[in-house]
């Protein structure tokens, strides 16, 4: 069958190459002759060779002109006659779990041994694929290939290893598509895991597999798993530290809590915790599951024993601490056993710039930053001639009562130290000019308005404007029209609209801006009780002095403060670096992998960065039984594709074009003519014998 066989009447082109071969002429070769007055006149008879020639460059035009009426003709051809090689042939996808939980006891030696009976198992028509999945990055350890390349798959398998971080079995599935590509065969995912109920996502929806693929789960938990582990440490007042343990183990158990300073034990103390309650488990014959399964919500935590115990810090040194906390002896998880965090032993500095060091206005603000006891901050007045440009990144933060103070180079300096995590508060007025690169990009700077005007909208639920009360009493009789960026936050509001406070995120850092001076012909500010509570709460929380034992989490993004002007080093806890060389002007950004103490060098200095696994993996709770039944339910068939083996009762399968093979073969026959014609038709003329 055609799809337009009325075209097939083309073929009737086939004769003009015939034509042009037979009646093709050579041409008489003249010769110059004497006077012809002695020959008698006589009749001119001329015979042509009539005959066919390039026998090759006629075959290829003749083909030629077959295949482009084909082509366009559409012939048609059942699935039935193409021979198919396995009609049962899989691609099996099998995804390796290489999360934290998969270093328990033996569970890792368990998932290679069920790898290597899949890929052994596989049929010579089947496919394989290898993908390691952990954290966010689900990665494809071998490509597919056939089953009889079985020996390769093997090879990569055995460099697969367990890391620190975390398995998302909801970003597993969402991204499945990608990973998996455009394959034709139906799908099994071998998912390889100890199925933890800790790993499924918030919604259930997210479990869905990708159409056409087919979960099959390999449990490598072996049974109930008793993991102790450190859920939390923080600071307890000034000189204690206090550790929090959870466990599943069903029996008590009696431990040892370590505590380390910049690698040297300072304090030990004994630890009594569990039994742990449990989870109630659904037997057979002990009910029924409902009948929507879907509709039911995901049973999300075990019920593990808890336990506290403190530590006391000895006398430190003013400077910053590697801390770390430990549990002894360590179970069949040893890597959830250890805490790391940092110790900031020293009262934050904060920098405020004005355009003298004795001007009323960084004296005012001074004060108010002083003022605060719970934490205790550190200020030094400075004049913005005498800021050392170099020194930014050993403040907290800075505090800029005059803005237009600061030369451009200064301001250039100061944007790079908020874009690399450091924070900001700077107060604008007279002298502002409009700036199109810098901290105050893409604000757009006015007229001064001369309108006395009052507060009239304070976003209390920003941390440095909790207490809104007083805020309606500050007279305001001057103060600078901006309009914000697209992306900053009006946090305090006049009554005629113009923004009064206003927050910017740049980089890692963060920025407050305050459209008015502290100036006594601009506004009474500071002479309210508020300006004292009002800087002490911005300072606090630009600085982020509330933190004691900041860290990050494996797999995390971490704004590292390099930035491209600067460059650094980053080491990880071994003391290896992490970046190459072409990479160090812009790494800002990092994804620790490994727990411990991670080292980001600057021009400013050094600072540390602690690094824990997320405490979710240290959950090892099954998922239950019914939320796995739910999680099967949730396949959706692959788009119907009709193969050879389809009964008569069934609609007869789609026929198949060959239009676009015969015309690629009629562009290959166009190509082979064309060189034909050039090597026959370059001598045109008879040479006469």
């Amino acid at each position: 069958m055609f799809l337009a066989p009325t075209i097939l009447a083309g073929l009737l082109a086939i004769g003009l190459p015939l034509w042009l071969h037979r009646v093709a002429r050579a041409n008489p070769t003249r010769h110059a002759f004497a006077s012809l007055m002695l020959l008698e006149a006589s009749e001119t008879q001329r015979t042509a060779r009539r005959t066919l020639r390039y026998w090759l460059l006629l075959a290829l035009r003749i083909l030629l002109l077959i295949a482009l009426v084909l082509a366009f003709a559409g012939p048609l051809v059942s699935p039935r006659a193409v021979p198919v090689v396995n009609r049962d042939a899989r691609l099996h996808a099998i995804v390796l779990d290489t999360s934290l939980s998969m270093q328990y006891g033996d569970r890792w030696q368990l998932a290679l041994d069920e790898a290597r009976a899949i890929i052994d198992a596989a049929s010579p028509g089947d496919q394989l694929l290898l993908v390691d999945a952990s954290g966010r990055k689900i990665q494809v350890v071998h490509n597919t290939v056939p089953a009889n390349q079985r020996d390769t798959v093997r090879a990569a398998l055995s460099e697969v290893q367990p890391g620190n971080g975390r398995l998302d079995y909801g970003l597993l599935m969402s991204t499945s598509s990608a990973w998996l590509g455009t394959a034709r065969l139906p799908v099994e995912l071998h998912l390889i895991s100890d199925l933890q109920q800790s790993a499924t996502p918030l919604r259930f929806a997210d479990l869905e597999p990708p159409p056409g693929a087919r979960p099959v789960f390999h449990d490598v938990g072996t049974g109930p798993a008793a993991n102790t582990f450190i859920e939390d440490v923080q600071r307890e007042g000034a000189n204690e530290v206090a550790v929090q343990v959870r466990t599943s183990a069903t029996t008590a158990l009696t431990l040892e809590a370590v505590l380390s300073i910049d690698g040297n034990e300072v304090a030990r103390r004994p630890l009594r915790i569990g039994p742990a309650a449990g989870l109630p488990v659904l037997r057979e014959g002990e009910g029924n599951p409902p009948p929507d399964l879907l509709a039911q919500p995901i049973q999300r935590e075990a019920a593990l024993a808890q336990a506290r115990v403190l530590l006391p810090l000895p006398e430190l040194g003013v400077s910053t601490h590697r801390m770390e906390v430990r549990l002894e002896p360590a179970d069949a998880l040893p890597q959830d056993d250890r805490h790391f965090a940092m110790l900031e032993h020293d009262a934050p500095r904060v920098l405020v710039v004005s355009r003298t060091q004795e001007a009323d206005d960084a004296v005012y603000a001074a004060a108010a930053i002083g003022s605060l006891s719970t934490p205790r901050l550190r200020t030094e007045q400075r004049a913005a001639r005498e800021i050392d440009n170099r020194n930014l990144q050993s403040y907290a933060a800075v505090v800029v009562t005059d803005m237009a103070a600061l030369s451009s180079a200064t301001g250039a300096r100061l944007d790079d130290y908020v874009r690399a995590g450091g924070a900001g508060l700077v107060l604008l007025g007279p002298g502002m000019s409009e700036q199109r690169s810098g901290l105050l990009a893409g604000f757009s700077l006015r007229d001064v308005v001369t309108k006395p005007t009052r507060v009239a909208r304070v976003d209390t639920s920003h941390p440095a404007l909790r207490d809104a009360n007083g805020w309606q009493d500050v007279h305001f009789l001057r103060h600078l029209q901006v309009m914000p960026g697209e992306h900053d936050t009006v946090l305090i509001a006049l009554q005629d609209g113009d923004p009064l406070l206003i927050e910017r995120r740049l980089g890692a850092g963060r920025l407050l801006v305050l459209t008015t001076p502290l100036a006594r012909d601009w506004n009474d500010f500071a002479t309210h009780p508020l300006f004292v509570n009002f800087m002490a709460q911005a300072t606090h929380w630009l600085t982020g002095a509330g933190a004691a034992t900041a860290s990050a989490r494996v797999g995390a993004v971490v704004m590292t403060g390099l930035t491209a002007a600067q460059g650094g080093q980053i080491f990880d806890p071994q003391g290896r670096r992490v970046l190459s060389l072409d990479e160090t002007a812009g790494a800002d950004r990092l994804i620790p992998e490994q727990t411990g103490f991670y080292e980001i060098r600057t021009g400013a200095g050094a600072r540390w960065l602690a690094v824990n696994s997320d405490i979710r993996e240290s959950n090892l709770a099954p998922l239950p039984e019914r939320s796995r039944q739910r999680w099967l339910q949730m396949q959706r068939p692959a788009e119907p594709l009709r193969m050879a083996g389809t009964t008569a009762a069934e609609t007869p399968p789609a026929r198949v074009s060959l239009g676009y093979w015969l015309l690629m073969l009629a562009m290959a026959l166009a190509a082979a003519q064309i060189l034909a014609a050039n090597h026959f038709l370059i001598v045109r003329r008879e040479v006469p014998r």
